[in-house]
């Protein structure tokens, strides 16, 4: 302890004597210091360059012996040990320091010490980086003896401090040319053996601060540098005593292994040159160095060891070989370490650092151990089992690797608490701005209007009166808020450590974007506020120097309550109290004075400021019409663009209809002719060479000529196969083409017999199973809503959707009104609306017409989407949904398993198939649509009946879906891409390819796909729409050479349509555009609610609100159960535990060898045991979520 005083007791800088020791209550400041301090602030704000330089003098007599009471002193706590440069940067103008500069290099013997520090350790390069100030930081960087790697008291440099980034490339290229040019002058020495100017140049604090003698930049021979090594190195491999000596006394670590790992010592084999090396005064010199940097971590004078250790970042941070333990078999392997931003990492050789990383642990979580037994080992412990043996070459270097990893594994805790204390700070922060949100959500333009009236007379009220009034607008105070962080933040820009870095951060973010931001020019419509206002150097200076009043106000009553506690008989009349009551007049009148200032300043910003944010909305808006103006063209040329295509394909086919026509209509000649014709070939040949090309020709050849002619355009205007199959079903659409229904299955040779329910079979087994799930759906589904009309509040999607460009939608923040009464679970069980296409599928003979059906299945899931653009609730960790259909013979049940990323597993059962798989999605908002983009692979499990209920297992993925024109105000949905459903059980495949809307209206909704055999061959082909029906047609295809053996010609017609699935019927009405099917999802009638789990979707109280209407309730509902959800999720982190879903557990497919969630079947058996009153939903091990 007594150590770390001196330390402190050193840092006052002899050159000035403008401080005093804080803890030494017998110095007073006398009314006649306060005086002459208050005439210095005076002078150098007026730039009074007489008075400057008197009190120069004066400093300079008071440190040639002189009473210490006739120099000038800042006896305020805030104020104490600065100097009169300190004081001059922080008060005033440019011109006035650059005199006082000049005094201060004008000779040796100078009072001001341009490195000097103040009572918080600061230089006056601190605070001209923190101020700012950018010409004042030139000013000083090229003073010869300036010193920009000195430390405050916080470990800070100037560099740290810089609040623009004008200042930072400043500094940092001040920094990199020093380093360069005594780089090169270190390299010349060594070189010329000058040693004497050499361990002059070392010893320079500057130097000492910046150039690390251990860097491999100063090493001039090629070897040692090839290796990586250091002057050191160098010296021991020249064997030059002189040069290895003087290293070592200036921090030289003979413990530096270059890149191969060689020690300095490695280099040679002269014994005397290694005994230097090993054990000379020097080198213990340099041990000892080393343990008191590695223990105080090189820190700043005045900061204690555990301060300094986990604080400085030198302290942990560090770069070397050791010795790592690999196996029984090798022993220990040298490996290169790298320990920075909290994380260890180690590489097989220093050349792979940054490619060939071979492990790492993060000191957060890492435990360090040292060897009782062998001081050179020790351990470091990572997560579960990873650990690392680990063995230096000597015992210092062991401890060097202790202590920064110990300092590293503090620092990293630290960092840990001070994040988690700051995200609780911004999410409470969050959560109150939302609530103000909330609540001014109301207010029309005309109240932002008269609130921006009120403001601005606020503010002319307080620039009469001299005081700042807290402004009406929360926004503005917020702004306010964050500039200055609290009231005291703008008189101590460079009196406290931790101010600093909130101001660096804070006004530097606030202020940096606006000094290099150009001039938009959009012609001559200035105004008064589009000048800009005054820099914000003025502002500084003036916060300071009203900063500074205050101060002398506070040194003036200090002086006058010292006085008259020494002399209580002391008259008011007294020159020395006069002069003091003047004086303190005088500083109330400058303070007044400088508040306008200040205030003025502010006025001027904020109209400018306002002035910009008025413009830029004018452009903001001005973009969004002209936005949504070219989209409406862009709607219209596609309209456009469409119709002229299909007035094209008409063309086409009239065309093609006509040369039809012209051929079977066209006489064919006779037997006779044709003999004729073919003996005058040779003639005609003859004569088309004599007579040139179509020149004479006769009449039969060129009827011939003519033939191959219309063939030819016959052949260019033919469309493609699967042009003919859009044709085909644009036909069957117009009704052009017969549309039959699908043949019934082939009879069975055996006749089916009612089957009693205590016999083997698998399907009756399997419905007697689901119908456990029937209890609480007595009733059925119910027909409508409890309301009648949608009355949500009508607000722009666009409006709301602009600023959230780029962003997933799962994760967007969108307000209650732009939800539907459903959840995303409740969304996966539309699929289930068309069921009886699975039913049907299982009853057909023919495989590829069962897939056929399959395909018609994952198609129809689609249909319920037509305008349903309002976003669904996401569900919350834990939720689950069931949902059980009597009259459909089946039961459906959902879990969401995990939320970031959104997962719900899903499971659906009947007694001729099993649907299950996960709805994982990826969003992102384009600006002009927003997709959703399934991820997750869907499973059904067919029974089909024909072969006694042999599985066959199908897969497919889901297409995208996106919402387009929002920009025009008319979202629509589309989707679109290919959908493969493969049957891996006889190897059959279906493309279902949902088109794009395109140009013409007709595309819109259009699927077109293709059913493939075992073999590849196209048996089936599919078209219709996505929204209203599907039909298909047998397509042999051409690769089916032998199509009369297939046996399909008698039992299909290709020329014919099958309906294969066709969208139930759609009310209009019906709120928030949801389907007749959807409307029974959210259904919970009286008999339901014992019996349905705590956790299920229709429980949730703000989805019901919103189904309610009541939207209010159901914002802050959403907001009450969100965050429970974060509670709980805080909570189970802090206890150490993973959620684990209750009813799915990861598993993978033995067929497809993908992952998917596995079903484990006990929330029907729990469920049917709470319907008997046997247990409680509590004593299953359910959450309580809402």
């Amino acid at each position: 302890m007594s150590n770390a005083g001196a330390g402190q007791e050193s840092l006052s800088p002899s050159a000035s004597s403008f401080q005093q020791s804080p803890s030494s209550p017998t110095k007073s400041t006398s009314i006649e210091q306060s005086v002459k301090l208050f005439r210095v602030f005076e002078s150098l704000r007026n730039g009074d360059t007489a008075a400057i330089s008197r009190a120069i003098r004066d400093q300079a007599g008071a440190t040639e012996g002189e009473d210490s009471r006739s120099s000038l002193q800042l006896p305020s706590a805030r104020t104490e040990g600065t100097s009169i440069l300190h004081l001059a940067i922080q008060c005033a103008e440019v011109p006035v320091i650059e005199f006082v500069l000049s005094n201060a290099t004008a000779t040796p013997d100078s009072p001001i010490d341009i490195n000097g520090r103040d009572r918080d350790g600061n230089t006056p390069l601190h605070l001209a980086a923190t101020l700012g100030r950018t010409p004042v930081v030139r000013m000083l960087l090229d003073q010869p003896g300036i010193n920009d790697s000195v430390t405050n008291y916080n470990g800070q440099t100037p560099l740290d401090l810089a609040r623009t980034p004008d200042i930072f490339q400043q500094l940092q290229l001040s920094r990199s040319i020093f380093i360069d040019t005594h780089v090169k002058k270190i390299q010349h020495m060594v070189t010329t053996g000058d040693m004497d100017s050499l361990e002059k140049i070392l010893q320079d604090a500057r130097i000492k601060s910046t150039l690390d003698v251990n860097g491999g930049e100063l090493a001039t021979d090629p070897v040692v540098v090839d290796a990586g090594g250091t002057l050191l190195h160098e010296a021991a491999k020249k064997k030059d005593v002189k040069l290895a000596q003087l290293l070592l006394l200036n921090g030289a670590d003979p413990f530096r292994r270059d890149r191969k790992g060689k020690l300095p010592q490695d280099y040679t084999k002269d014994d005397r040159t290694r005994a230097i090396l090993k054990r000379s005064p020097a080198a213990a010199a340099a041990q000892r160095g080393i343990q008191e940097k590695t223990i105080l971590a090189g820190g700043p004078p005045g900061q204690t060891a555990t301060e300094s250790g986990m604080g400085a970042k030198e302290s942990r941070e560090m770069k070397g070989y050791l010795k790592k333990w690999t196996n029984y078999r090798t022993g220990y392997k040298l490996r290169w370490f790298v320990l920075e931003d909290g994380v260890l990492s180690y590489y097989k050789h220093q050349d792979d650092t940054g490619s060939a990383c071979r492990g790492a642990i993060n000191m957060r979580i890492a435990k360090l151990y040292m060897d009782p037994q062998d001081k050179q080992r020790f351990e470091i412990q990572g997560k579960s089992s990873v650990k690392y043996h680990l063995k230096a070459n000597h015992e210092v270097e062991a401890k060097r690797w202790y202590w920064a990893l110990n300092n590293a594994i503090q620092w990293a805790k630290d960092e840990a608490r001070e994040e988690e204390k700051r995200a609780t700070q911004d999410q409470e922060m969050l959560k109150q701005a939302k609530i103000e949100q909330i609540k001014g959500e109301g207010d029309t333009s005309s109240v932002g209007s008269s609130k921006l009236a009120a403001s601005s007379r606020n503010m002319a009220a307080s620039s009469t009166l001299g005081v700042p009034m807290p402004s009406l607008d929360n926004t503005s105070s917020r702004t306010a808020v964050s500039v200055t962080e609290d009231p005291g933040s703008i008189y101590e820009p460079s009196m406290n450590g931790h101010g600093l870095d909130r101001m660096t951060s804070h006004m530097g973010t606030a202020t940096v974007a606006g000094d290099d931001e150009d001039e938009d020019d959009y012609g001559d419509d200035t105004s008064s506020h589009e000048m800009k206002p005054q820099s914000k150097d003025a502002f500084n200076i003036t916060a300071q120097s009203a900063k500074l009043q205050l101060d002398l106000l506070t040194s003036v009553s200090g002086a006058l309550q010292a006085e008259m506690s020494r002399s209580p008989d002391l008259k008011i009349s007294d020159p020395m109290m006069l002069q003091a009551f003047t004086s303190y007049e005088s500083a109330i009148g400058n303070l007044k004075g400088l508040i306008g200032d200040l205030l003025r300043i502010s006025r001027d910003r904020d109209a400018y400021w306002q002035y910009r944010l008025d413009r830029e909305a004018n452009v903001r808006r001005m973009w969004e019409e002209s936005m949504a103006k070219v989209a409406k063209e862009q709607e219209e040329l596609e309209n456009r663009i469409g119709e002229s295509e299909e007035k094209r394909r008409k063309q086409k086919k009239a065309l093609r209809e006509a040369l039809e026509d012209y051929e079977t209509t066209e006489p064919k000649p006779d037997a006779k002719d044709e003999e004729d014709d073919f003996a005058d070939a040779p003639e005609d040949a003859q004569q088309q060479k004599e007579l040139g090309s179509g020149v004479g020709l006769p009449v039969k050849n060129q009827k011939v000529r003519r033939k191959a002619t219309f063939a030819d355009i016959a052949a260019d205007i033919s469309d493609s196969e699967s042009e003919d199959d859009e044709e085909f079903f644009d036909a069957v659409g117009a009704g052009e083409v017969e549309v039959v229904e699908m043949p019934a299955a082939a009879p069975k040779e055996t006749a089916q017999v009612d089957v009693p329910a205590s016999s083997d079979d698998p399907f009756e087994k399997k419905h007697m199973e689901i119908a456990t799930a029937w209890a609480g759906y007595e009733d059925g589904p119910r027909k409508r809503l409890a309301m009648d009309a949608d009355d949500r509040p009508k607000i722009s999607l666009w409006g709301i959707l602009k600023s959230m460009i780029g962003k997933d939608m799962t994760k967007m923040t969108l307000p209650v009104s732009f939800n539907e009464p459903t959840s995303l679970l409740q969304r996966v069980a539309e699929d289930m609306e068309y069921t009886d296409l699975l039913d049907t599928a299982a009853e057909r003979d023919d495989s590829t017409e069962r897939i056929l059906y399959v395909g018609a299945f994952a198609a129809s899931e689609y249909a319920s989407t037509i305008g349903r653009v309002a976003k669904p609730f996401n569900p919350l960790l834990a939720e689950t949904y069931e949902y059980a259909r009597p009259d459909k013979g089946y039961r459906f049940f959902i879990e969401q398993v995990s939320h970031h990323p959104p997962i719900g597993a899903a499971y659906a059962e009947s007694k001729k198939w099993d649907y299950y798989g996960e709805s994982a999605v990826k969003s992102k908002f384009y600006g002009k649509s927003f997709d959703i983009n399934p991820l997750g692979t869907w499973f059904l499990r067919l029974r089909p009946t024909v072969n006694g209920g042999k599985e066959e297992l199908y897969t497919w993925k889901k297409v995208t879906s996106s919402v387009i024109g929002i920009i025009t105000g008319n979202p629509v949905v589309d989707n679109y891409g290919t959908m493969e459903i493969t049957n891996h059980t006889t190897g059959e495949k279906c493309l279902i390819e949902f088109k794009p809307r395109g140009w013409k209206a007709s595309s819109a909704y259009q699927v077109v796909g293709k059913v493939f055999d075992a073999q590849n061959r196209v048996r089936w082909s599919i078209g219709g729409r996505w929204n209203d029906k599907i039909y298909a047609r047998f397509t042999p295809g051409f690769e089916d050479v032998d199509v009369e053996k297939s046996g399909k010609s008698s039992k299909h017609d290709d020329n014919k349509a099958f309906l294969v699935w066709q969208a139930h019927e759609r009310p209009t009405g019906i709120p928030f555009n949801l389907t007749p099917f959807v409307v029974t999802l959210n259904d919970i009638p009286d008999k339901l609610r014992p019996v349905v789990a705590p956790t299920d979707t229709r429980l949730r109280p703000d989805q019901r609100a919103m189904e309610d209407g009541e939207y209010d309730f159901a914002a802050t509902e959403k907001n009450r159960v969100e965050e429970k959800q974060r509670a709980t999720r805080r909570q189970r982190e802090a206890e150490g535990k993973e959620f684990v879903p209750r009813w799915f557990s990861k598993g993978r497919c033995e067929t497809t060898g993908e992952e998917y969630w596995v079903f484990n079947h006990e929330y029907w058996q729990v469920r049917d045991r709470v319907a008997k009153g046997e247990i409680t939903w509590a004593e299953a091990g359910t959450e309580d979520i809402f």
